[in-house]
C-alpha cells in the first residue's frame, strides 16, 4: 500500500523549515480550487518546504475510500511527518503541520502526539461531534451500518472509530504557536464548531492566533477569501517556523 504526494521545495539548496499539509474529508492533496497547490507554492517561495499527500484510500494513494478510517489518516499523517523530517531538505527543528477540515482534526491529533512540531495551523477544523452528526443519515441503498455521502460509501465502523479520538484535547497538550482560520459563512464546519478549539486552547494558555474571514464558506470559494487565507497562513508560518 503506497501513499502518493508532492514536495514543493525552495529554490535554495540546504535545509529549510517544512510544513506537512493534510487534506479534508473526501479531498486530496490538491484540494478544492487548487488551494493546497497555491499554498504550497507560496510557502516554497518564502523558503518553507511544503509536503502534500493523499491519505490512504483517498486521491491517488492506494486503497478504496470505503475503507478509510480517521485513525488510519492519523497514522498516515504521523508517518508522513516522520518521513518529511528525515528528508535532506528539512530542518528537523523547524517543522509544522497544517490541516483543513477533517485534516484539521487530524492535525490537532498529530499536535498532541508530536511535540517536535514547532507550529500548527488549523483551517476550519472539524470536531468529532460535528463529524458524527452524519451518523444519523440513512443510506439510500439501505446498507445497514453504512452511510452514503454523495458518491462515497463510508466504512461501517467509521463513526465508532472517530469517537476514539479527542482532537480538542490533543490541541492543548503542547503550548506551541497555533493558527486557526475560520470562515464566518462556513456551513460544513460552522464557527461554533471551531470555537471549541479556540476556547480549549485559550483556557490552556496555548499561544493562539485566531483569524476569521468574513463571509467565507467552507472551501473559501471566492478568490478574495482564498487570497486572504493563503496570505494569512503563509505570513504566520514564516513568522513562527
Amino acid at each position: 500500500m503506497a501513499l502518493r504526494g508532492s514536495a514543493y521545495l525552495p529554490a535554495a539548496e540546504g535545509r529549510h523549515p517544512s510544513v506537512l499539509l493534510l487534506h479534508g474529508f473526501t479531498g486530496q492533496r490538491i484540494e478544492a480550487g487548487f488551494i493546497f497547490v497555491r499554498l504550497a507554492r507560496a510557502l516554497a517561495q518564502r523558503g518553507i518546504a511544503a509536503v502534500t499527500f493523499d491519505f490512504m484510500h483517498s486521491g491517488e494513494s492506494d486503497g478504496s475510500f470505503e475503507n478509510m478510517l480517521v485513525t488510519g489518516e492519523l497514522a498516515d499523517a504521523l508517518h508522513m511527518l516522520q518521513w518529511t523530517q528525515s528528508q535532506p531538505f528539512a530542518d528537523r527543528s523547524r517543522s509544522g503541520v497544517l490541516g483543513f477540515s477533517l485534516g484539521g482534526l487530524v492535525a490537532a491529533c498529530v499536535a498532541g502526539r508530536a511535540p517536535q512540531c514547532k507550529a500548527v495551523a488549523l483551517i476550519a477544523p472539524t470536531t468529532v461531534t460535528n463529524l458524527c452528526r452524519h451518523a444519523t443519515k440513512s443510506s439510500p441503498h439501505g446498507e445497514k451500518g453504512r452511510v452514503v455521502i454523495g458518491p462515497h460509501t463510508l466504512h461501517a465502523g467509521f463513526f465508532e472509530d472517530a469517537r476514539t479520538l479527542d482532537p480538542v484535547m490533543d490541541a492543548t497538550k503542547h503550548r506551541r504557536p497555533t493558527l486557526l482560520v475560520q470562515g464566518t459563512g462556513d456551513q460544513a464546519v460552522p464557527p461554533a464548531v471551531s470555537k471549541e478549539y479556540v476556547d480549549a486552547m485559550r483556557a490552556a494558555d496555548v499561544p493562539l492566533t485566531y483569524h476569521a474571514i468574513d463571509g467565507a464558506d467552507h472551501v473559501f470559494s471566492s478568490p478574495t477569501w482564498r487570497d486572504q487565507l493563503i496570505t494569512t497562513t503563509v505570513e504566520w508560518l514564516v513568522k513562527n517556523l
